[in-house]
């Protein structure tokens, strides 16, 4: 038990070194903070994260089992009320007198799945969405004004094309609303609307869809898996699912380095901070020791004085590590981060376990004090 003389020692001790005692407050309550914010980070990073990820691409691939089959639409409609999907139906058509390879697609959807797609000129945007527009890839339309040096490539905005199929006659007229860049296939694509492109060639179905999962790589292979039948073959873009799960441990590990790194500065300097304190009261030391108090008597004080000022630093710590973590949060994730109480109590551990090993030399030091010498004065 603690008597009321250690106590009192304990409060004199915490007012007379009050500037000292506030760097030690100081250090181990960012030590808390920053501890308290990463990990809450952590626990939550897997989520946050995912969901971020998820806006960079579709993850997942579907296609017919057979080759040379098409997804039906009766299979393509059951896919798209249980995921967000992408369909991808490829055909040769006729357009300005010459083959053309289009692409037939849901424009909403494809904007989804390619979220870097970008519209130099016109728009690819909800208001230009509907089944008279046609979008082309921007090698495609240099290609098309290539013989005119006086035709520019926003000229063509605004303008109609006719899609015909010389195999069933059928035609259709559609106007131009913009021309994209994406920087991959789409690039040299004529981009039509699923339903005006299936009726002009016949093809009442699709190549494959692309999906957006959440989850990790695991989680996507098993909804592959899930998928797949007879009729469906799926399996994860790995290049997509892989990449997130290396892109969410080298986060935690760089916020694990850098929570580790935090906690040795505060203890550098709790070490350093607790050496002056004890050196600047030598004497009173060497006068307790004299006066019959026992070296288990300074270890009492001292360590009651560390776990005091441990204890109000990590209260204030984990509240304003919360903060912190939101403030994180809502700057790179633009969501809130919710409050872990296991990253509150490893936080807790930790913090402890860095200033017991931070005050154990001084206070060790502390004991082999020359009683006579410094109560001469030497």
């Amino acid at each position: 038990m603690v008597n009321d003389f250690v106590l009192k020692q304990l409060f004199k001790s915490l007012i007379f070194s009050y500037q000292r005692v506030f760097i030690m407050v100081l250090a181990i309550f960012l030590a808390v903070c920053v501890s308290v914010a990463f990990l809450n980070i952590y626990f939550d990073i897997d989520t946050k994260l995912s969901k971020e990820l998820k806006a960079y691409g579709a993850n997942l691939t579907i296609s017919a089992t057979k080759e040379d089959e098409l997804i039906s639409n009766e299979s393509y409609k059951k896919l798209a009320k249980e995921l967000k999907i992408t369909p991808y139906l490829y055909t040769f058509l006729n357009a300005w007198g010459q083959d053309t390879l289009v692409l037939g697609t849901d424009f909403k959807a494809l904007k989804l799945s390619k979220p870097f797609i970008e519209a130099r000129f016109g728009n690819f945007s909800l208001s230009s969405f509907d089944q008279n527009s046609a979008f082309l890839g921007i090698d495609l339309a240099a290609r098309l004004i290539s013989g005119n040096k006086q035709a520019k490539l926003e000229d063509l905005i605004g303008s109609e094309l006719e899609l015909f199929n010389p195999l069933n006659s059928k035609s259709i007229k559609l106007k131009i609303k913009g021309i994209i860049h994406s920087s991959d296939e789409l690039d040299s694509l004529l981009i039509a609307d699923l339903a005006v492109v299936q009726n002009l060639s016949g093809y009442f179905g699709i190549h494959y869809a692309q999906a957006l999962v959440d989850g990790d790589f695991k989680q996507v292979s098993e909804k592959a898996l899930q998928l797949s039948n007879d009729e469906l073959f799926a399996k994860p873009i790995s290049s997509v699912s892989l990449s997130e799960g290396l892109v969410l441990d080298k986060l935690k590990a760089l916020m694990f380095l850098i929570v580790l790194v935090v906690l040795i500065i505060a203890s550098t300097s709790v070490n350093t901070t607790l050496s002056s304190i004890i050196f600047s009261r030598k004497k009173e030391i060497a006068l307790h020791l004299a006066l019959g108090g026992s070296k288990k008597d300074i270890i009492k004080l001292f360590a009651l004085e560390c776990l005091v000022l441990t204890l109000i630093a990590c209260v204030f710590g984990v509240i304003f590590g919360y903060i912190l973590a939101n403030i994180f949060g809502y700057l790179i994730f633009n969501a809130s981060i919710d409050f872990r109480f296991k990253a509150a109590f490893f936080a807790l551990c930790i913090a402890f376990v860095f200033v017991f090993f931070a005050a154990y030399f001084p206070i060790k030091k502390a004991l082999k004090i020359n009683i006579c010498e410094n109560l001469k004065g030497e």
